[in-house]
């Protein structure tokens, strides 16, 4: 496991990167950066419960593809934002937005996909 992604995670969903996988993980990949748009905009607005809500759901995603920068920066801003807090949610989306875009390029690079 990198940093970034969890290889056998990746793997083991991957079946062998079979065309519906790829087909998979192409919608996971074009759908993300609509997600990190609509946390940056939740933040951005100070709404601590829907943010929780979209990073719950950005946490859940990138951690079945093994994105796993991207999984821990989502879970800990969701934790904090079920607590009323959006203190570090800004630099905490940075981290998943730059941990999701070198984990898509790794991907492309190992695995081809």
């Amino acid at each position: 496991m990198s940093a970034l992604i969890d290889w056998e995670q990746l793997d083991m969903i991957a079946d062998g990167f079979t065309p519906d996988f790829v087909e998979i993980y192409r919608e996971f990949v074009s759908e993300m950066p609509t997600l990190l748009s609509q946390l940056r905009d939740k933040v951005l607005a100070g709404d601590a419960s829907a943010a929780a809500k979209v990073a719950h759901q950005i946490k859940g995603s990138s951690a079945n593809f093994g994105f796993v920068g991207v999984s821990r920066a989502a879970a800990t801003l969701e934790q904090n934002a079920k607590t009323g807090s959006l203190i570090d949610a800004t630099a905490l989306l940075g981290d998943a937005t730059l941990s999701f875009e070198k984990a898509v390029a790794e991907v492309r690079i190992q695995r081809n996909a």
